[in-house]
């Protein structure tokens, strides 16, 4: 991490890294991390936060435009990428939604509901509503599974089934919920559960 760090933090690099992995555990938690939480973990070395969050947002923003330029697939490395950049190392549950139009194409992504490290609760009212404020056809959900497991709870598919039942009401397809764990993300419509 160090090696990362050195042209935010130059001859602070190793202290830096020290501070962050012993903070966090490793670099995908600290890059995951709210500001002020950074800002605890570096101490002194608190001015590395923007340049920190930068690197987070510069990455994040050419993840999202290369998903921008095709059909937005749940098994597209280039988007499980992004899902792990942008909610899996949270240590919270995070909730992040992808509105695509009836080919997919992209529209619109948020992360909409922010936990605890067990539990998420979405507003599906707040759901709905940013569907129809973008057009949205379709749905991708994702959520990070902090233990590290990507298998779906029972929580995760009686909660995945409802809201699958309230958007086709409303003429909006449910396409995939991902759970994006330590090392795998699991579909659950691959798994027969949506």
């Amino acid at each position: 991490m160090a090696e990362l760090l050195a042209p935010l933090a130059g001859a602070r690099a190793a202290v830096a890294a020290d501070r962050l992995i012993g903070h966090f555990g490793g670099l995908g938690r600290a890059l995951a991390a709210p500001g002020e939480q950074l800002a605890a973990a570096l101490g002194k070395d608190a001015d590395l936060v923007p340049a920190l969050v930068a690197a987070r947002r510069l990455v994040e923003a050419g993840l999202r435009e290369d998903i921008r330029r095709t059909a937005v697939s749940p098994r597209d490395p280039q988007y499980r990428d992004f899902l792990r950049l942008v909610i899996g190392s949270s240590p919270n549950e995070s909730v992040h939604v992808t509105f695509v139009t009836g080919e997919w194409g992209y529209l619109a992504d948020e992360r909409i509901a922010t936990g605890s490290p067990g539990a998420a609760h979405v507003s599906l009212r707040l759901l709905l509503s940013r569907a129809f404020d973008v057009g949205a056809h379709g749905i991708l959900l994702a959520h990070n599974h902090p233990s590290g497991s990507a298998e779906p709870s029972s929580a995760d598919i009686r909660y995945t089934r409802r809201i699958a039942r309230l958007t086709r009401a409303v003429d909006i397809v449910l396409l995939d919920h991902l759970i994006v764990g330590a090392g795998a993300i699991v579909s659950m419509r691959e798994r027969g559960l949506l």
